[in-house]
Formats: structure tokens, sequence, C-alpha cells
């Protein structure tokens, strides 16, 4: 089976030189005079540079078609994950189901990239797109980010829309599909291998295409638009753990107009790769206008879940990364349904402590220029001084307008 550096390089190879040229910025935010009140309160973290992709770039499918609403097929951008394949300098970008909130036909993807990074070069980071990498069924259907494909349909797979990704030990990918909620597992030529079983109760009963109708036809399962939103892989591999986005509706309570879920008890779970073993867990969100965007296995056990609002510039008031320890926590698994916020009992959520906040004022990233959707986080390469890399992305929506970012930090363990 051929490597991820190998399709990478194939891809990269096969497409034209108009379209191999893409324009990336890269901001680079170094320097001591930046980092004064952080290093008083995180003294081990360093924002080294951000990568900035124009909005209007393109992969490198080689696809010319455009979608239903005119827009083109190859528009790089969407991407609700990020991880690193843990050799060289490859990465993963997951774009997700596409532009228009799933109203178009988008085929679902995933774009391999080469981000170099070195804190002491006159251009201390280095983006190249690699390759793009169709995500199909095991007929080799392309799965579709369009709401209404509940099932196959035409030259179609089922709906699928994709926002956590991570590198099996085995370098197979695993994705998280928000719709189902689903996790697969994909090989390197992106062709679906199997999927995870998940409990009953994340599920609704009457899947739709509409978001409000399907919250207002189901009274269990994930929220809509609100499911397995993050995904991890523990450090040793075996594990995969999913999270949740927001509350399962039996979980929270139902907006006045029956269309919305809120709460803040959201279903975290472990699944055991090779036996399928669960185990479930409780995250309470800080505020009931958050939500949980991605999770990441850190190397002593604990994971960080990278929690926010969907303010985007000055409004964005919560762009946290969390510590969260599952040691101590109540495993709830089998039971459907959480009692009533404040009765909880005996229940004992994953403990918290903040990690890093991105709209500390030392970073600068605050204000006008926030992006309303950071979506991805992993750790990268370590650096020559003994430092880890850590990768946090946004979500442009595949917005013409919008660049999508990847901030580059520093992290001394």
């Amino acid at each position: 089976m051929q490597s991820w550096v190998s399709i990478s390089e194939k891809g990269r190879s096969e497409v034209s030189k108009a379209t191999q040229r893409l324009s990336i910025g890269i901001l680079f935010l170094l320097g001591p005079g930046c980092m004064v009140s952080m290093c008083q309160a995180q003294q081990n973290i360093q924002l080294i540079g951000t990568v900035s992709i124009p909005g209007d770039a393109r992969d490198l499918s080689g696809e010319t078609e455009t979608l239903e609403n005119g827009e083109a097929v190859n528009r790089l951008g969407g991407f609700s994950a990020i991880d690193y394949a843990g050799t060289g300098s490859l990465y993963a970008l997951l774009s997700d189901r596409g532009p228009d909130d799933g109203a178009v036909s988008y085929p679902c993807r995933v774009q391999l990239a080469e981000i170099l990074t070195d804190p002491g070069a006159a251009e201390p980071v280095k983006f190249q797109l690699k390759a793009t990498v169709p995500l199909v069924d095991s007929e080799k259907r392309p799965f579709t980010g369009r709401s209404s494909f509940l099932v196959a349909e035409g030259r179609f797979a089922h709906r699928l829309d994709p926002e956590g990704v991570r590198f099996g030990a085995d370098q197979t990918l695993y994705v998280s599909d928000e719709y189902g909620p689903e996790i697969l597992q994909f090989d390197r030529q992106g062709k679906e291998l199997r999927r995870l079983s998940l409990p009953a109760w994340l599920k609704v009963e009457h899947p739709s295409g509409d978001r409000q109708e399907e919250n207002a036809k189901n009274k269990a399962g994930r929220a809509s638009n609100r499911g397995m939103e993050c995904l991890a892989i523990s450090t040793d591999g075996g594990s995969l753990v999913g999270l949740m986005q927001g509350p399962l509706i039996q979980d929270g309570k139902k907006s006045s107009d029956n269309t919305k879920v809120i709460g803040l008890s959201c279903r975290l779970l472990k699944i055991a790769i090779a036996t399928g073993q669960t185990e479930e867990y409780v995250y309470e969100l800080d505020s009931e206008k958050n939500g949980n965007s991605e999770i990441l296995a850190m190397p002593d056990g604990r994971y960080l879940v990278l929690e926010r609002d969907s303010g985007a510039g000055n409004d964005a008031k919560h762009r946290r990364l969390i510590a969260i320890d599952l040691r101590g926590a109540t495993n709830i698994y089998g039971r459907k349904s959480l009692k009533a916020e404040g009765q909880q009992g005996s229940i004992q959520p994953v403990s918290k402590s903040v990690y890093l906040d991105l709209l500390d004022p030392a970073w600068k990233l605050a204000g006008e220029s926030m992006p309303e959707k950071i979506e991805g986080v992993t750790f990268g390469p370590v650096l020559n001084d003994g430092r880890r890399t850590l990768l946090v992305s946004t979500d442009n929506d595949f917005e013409s307008s919008a660049a999508s970012r990847i901030w580059i930090f520093a992290v001394s363990e």
C-alpha cells in the first residue's frame, strides 16, 4: 500500500503547473515584545507564525466543474480538521461538506499539505499543498456534503459532513461524520474500509435534509449540525475519542420555536479500535452559547478540547483550548438520557483547565480579523530545540473573500 508521502508526491506531479501555483501568505509573529502578558501566564507557549491561504485558491483535484450554486468544485478551504501524519512535515486538512451549509453536491475530500516550521529561519513557516484525495464509499462513489442525500443517489454515496480527522497507527484515516454521527475508516486512496459502531442513542429516528425540521421531529439523538464535531486518537493509538459539538436532544432542552437544542452536557465517547469496547463521559460547556470544535490527545494522557462561541471579529468572546482529564469522571455508557441540568446526581463530568486562550492580547489574534470558525487542532513534529509544534486551523466556509488560516505555536512540554 502506498504511503501518504508517495500519494502526495504523485498527486503533486499529476496536476498542471497552473494548478500547482498556489498563493500562500505567511505572517510572522516573532519577538519577545508581543509575548509579555502571556509569558507571565503561559511561559511554555510561543506563537511562531500564521499561514494564510486565500479563499479563492484551488485544490489539486484537477476538477473544472461547478456546483449547483455556480461555485468551483475545486475551491480550497472549508477546513474542519487538521492532523499531523507523524512523519516528515505532512498534514491532512479535512474539508467539510462544502459551501452553502449542505445545499450543494460537494464531493467530500481531504487535502494533503506540507508545513515546514523553523523558528530560527528567515522564513519560519512554509506551506505547500501536495495532493487532494477524494473520500469515496466501498463502491468508489464519492460522498457528498448535500444534506438531502440521506441515501446513495445517482453517482454519489450518501451524505457526509466530515468534521474530524486522525491518522491511525496503520496510517489509515479515521473521519467523524456530523450527520450520522459516524466514525469511518478510509484507506490511503480515500476509500471507505469500515465504520465503527456507535451507540444508538446518538442517532435520530427521523433524519432530514432540513435542519429545523430534523430538530423538531426528533425527541432523541444528536441535534442537527451539532453532532460528532471532534475526533482524537489516543496517544497509544488504540482508542478513538469522539466528542459531540453540543448536547443530545434528550440531554438538553429545545428552544421556544422547537428548532434548537440548548444545554451544557455533551457526550464524549472513547472507543477501542480493536474491540469496539466503548466508554462514555460528560463534558460540560462553559456556556450554552458555546460548542466544541475539536479534541486532541496530549502526551500525558489528557485531552485538549477546542471550545468556542459562534461570534466573529470583535463579537468573539470565547476561544479556548481546554485540557481535560477522563480520570475520575463517571462512565455513563448505557445511559440513554441524562437528567435535567443541575440534577445529574452522581455523574462526575471530566475535569477542565484552561490550556490556551486564543483571545489573549499577547497573541494579537483577537479583534476584527478573528474568524468565526476555529475548527482544527493537532500537534506537529518536535523542533530542533525540543519544543513541540501545535497547529490550530480555521474554517472559512469556502468563502472566496475569506482566507483559511493556520496558527503555529511552539510548546515546551
